[in-house]
């Protein structure tokens, strides 16, 4: 859409007007960066869900550990108190 009229007329009249002269991101505008922003959330949101994912499976991981080590430790008890008893203790 085209202007009807000068914008920088105030900063003009004011002499702080500069115009910058042609450079890298002179394509930047706000809807770029609003969208770069959005991609950016969803990656993010998209790596804390995968860390979840693999954090519940850290947990359950852990979780088979300990019930193994306790069996193991209820196990070795049994067998300890079998031997006990065939001393006579």
């Amino acid at each position: 859409m085209p202007l009807n009229y000068d914008p920088y007329t105030y900063a003009k009249d004011l002499g702080i007007f500069k115009e910058v002269p042609a450079h890298d991101f002179q394509h930047v505008n706000a809807g770029e960066i609003v969208e770069r922003i959005l991609k950016s959330r969803a990656m993010y949101e998209e790596r804390q869900r995968v860390k979840g994912v693999k954090g519940l499976g850290e947990d359950a991981e852990k979780k088979r550990q300990k019930l193994e080590e306790e069996a193991k430790i209820k196990a070795l008890e049994r067998r300890w108190s079998e031997v006990e008893r065939s001393f006579g203790a």
